[in-house]
């Protein structure tokens, strides 16, 4: 990482060992706080994702789906930042992909202080009044609020020495002290309007006309009809390659965008066309396709519109800003993954990646897998086993194996998605769907979770060749808490996540794509 750093971005070996010294922070401190405080969260490897130009992207988002921290160049600038600086940007990261919310993830990471030195909050302070970063006023507040953020008590790293009563800050384990109530509460407000006008300021720096970009991408959709469909709220179709020039219902629907926003909105349609032509020119018999399932969920980067076997682009698909400002590093590379893999999916509806390997294998191999499953529950300790008694089902071993299978049809659209995507767009893909499962299955769903990581594990294993990383295993255990929530824990060994792992890549293995149906020679480079 540090020679890709220094032959494409120029970094020195100051620069180096900065990132070195923060990164090393934030581990050391974040794995002390989740084994003496929790709910803090364990340490885990992310994406570091560095913007240069501060206005650039979109201010708090989680890109790579919470996958990846957003810093700035400032941040890992000797001249600007210091590593204790940089060290609670990476933990503050954490607090803000684990709650979804910004404006209280100062005060849910606050027990960082409770053990801070002078010195450490003086260099902290140092560095956030320095800092250029497009949020740092909020840095500063945090730094005059540290004063009062050390005398906080903590339930286990410093509980009250008297009785007096303390007000908890709820899922922090933080307790205020008498004298301080109003703090906590004034912090966030303050926080909310330092994230109020950085939103703002962000706005403008990319607010201007969109007539002529409009006007633009109108005549574009008229001469080239590309094979997809414009969405609007609600799934309405907004343009229809079937009646390309009538553009004025698209043109209304713009009227409010970015003239960025509308540029960058032809060029993911581009790229939507392009994914479309080459998997249709692949396709040996493109009328032989069927209609999209009833089931098709319509949401997404892009997805199959199951009325019209079209791929369909929402202009106000949820979660996503696609009217105002330039998209999200990496958001056409998903874009494109997104496209392949609903084609993926309309051919496997088809039943063109069809199950290869004889019944009697296939029934081997799901008996074997629920059987290495039971071992797994039975070999877990009585406090697991009981808090999971109710789910999936009995026998376990053999419901779980039924759920892993309910998401084979991901598996065999990704077997065709792969032959038309690019390097960039691959990567992409499995780095977003690569992602913790924690928040998404409480406690009791404990087996559910397990099967879901297995499964999803395949997307970087050789079946699919997806990916490049040079260790998936360990990308896979460390960037998820899987070792934090299923090894670390006690629930599962090593050798038996293994185990698993591969009774799932050999179930994952009897699917092949029938060659017959498709021309891959024809995609063009």
């Amino acid at each position: 990482m540090a020679a890709l750093l220094a032959a494409r971005r120029g970094w020195g070996s100051e620069q180096v060992a900065f990132f070195d010294r923060a990164f090393a922070l934030y581990w050391s401190r974040s794995a002390r706080l989740a084994e003496r405080a929790q709910p803090w969260p364990a340490p885990r490897r992310r994406h570091v994702v560095l913007v240069a130009d501060p206005l650039a992207v979109r201010p708090y988002v989680q890109l790579l789906n919470t996958s990846a921290w957003l810093l700035y160049q400032c941040d890992l600038d000797p001249t600007l930042s210091h590593p204790e600086f940089a060290a609670y940007l990476l933990a503050h990261g954490d607090a803000m992909a684990a709650s979804g919310e910004v404006t209280m993830a100062a005060l849910r990471a606050a027990a960082w202080w409770v053990e801070r030195t002078d010195d450490e909050c003086a260099a902290f302070a140092a560095a956030a009044s320095r800092s250029p970063r497009p949020d740092a006023a909020a840095f500063r507040l945090l730094a005059e609020a540290t004063p009062w953020l050390r005398q906080l008590r903590h339930e286990r790293l410093r509980p009250p020495a008297t009785p007096s009563p303390h007000w908890p800050i709820p899922g922090t384990g933080l307790l205020v002290p008498p004298g301080l109530e109003a703090e906590p509460p004034a912090l966030v407000k303050r926080w909310e309007g330092v994230a109020r006008d950085t939103l703002a300021a962000y706005a403008a720096r990319w607010r201007s006309p969109a007539a002529a970009a409009i006007t633009a991408l109108s005549a574009w959709l008229a001469a080239e009809a590309p094979p997809l469909l414009v969405t609007a709220a609600g799934g309405r179709i907004v343009w229809d390659p079937a009646r390309p020039d009538h553009v004025a219902t698209l043109a209304a629907e713009l009227r409010d965008a970015d003239a960025v926003a509308v540029g960058a909105i032809r060029d993911d349609l581009a790229a939507v066309a392009r994914h479309t032509r080459a998997f249709l020119a692949a396709v040996v018999d493109p009328d032989a396709l069927p209609a999209p399932a009833a089931t098709t969920i319509e949401t997404g980067y892009t997805y199959l519109h199951r009325r019209r076997r079209l791929i369909a682009y929402n202009l106000h698909e949820p979660g996503m800003e696609r009217l105002h400002g330039p998209p999200l590093p990496f958001a056409r590379a998903m874009l494109g993954a997104r496209t392949a893999h609903e084609w993926g999916h309309l051919a496997d509806t088809a039943g063109w990646v069809p199950r290869t390997a004889s019944a009697e294998r296939f029934a081997m191999l799901k008996a074997r897998f629920a059987a290495h499953l039971e071992e797994v529950i039975a070999a877990a300790s009585a406090a697991v086993r009981a808090r999971a008694a109710a789910d999936p089902g009995r026998p376990a071993g053999a419901a779980l194996v039924r759920l892993c299978l309910t998401r084979m049809p991901d598996y065999r659209a990704n077997l065709v998605a792969r032959r038309f995507t690019t390097t960039a767009e691959r990567e992409t893909y499995v780095r977003h769907n690569i992602r913790t499962l924690r928040a998404e299955y409480p406690p009791a769903a404990l087996w559910r979770m397990l099967v879901r990581y297995l499964f999803e594990y395949q997307y970087l294993g050789p079946g699919l060749a997806l990916t490049a990383i040079a260790d998936p295993r360990a990308y896979f255990l460390h960037s998820t808490w899987f070792d934090a929530d299923l090894m670390v824990s006690g629930v599962l060994r090593g050798a038996a996540f293994d185990l698993l792992a591969t009774d799932v890549a050999e179930l994952c293995g009897c699917y092949a794509v029938d060659e017959v149906r498709f021309r891959f020679d024809a995609i063009s480079s």
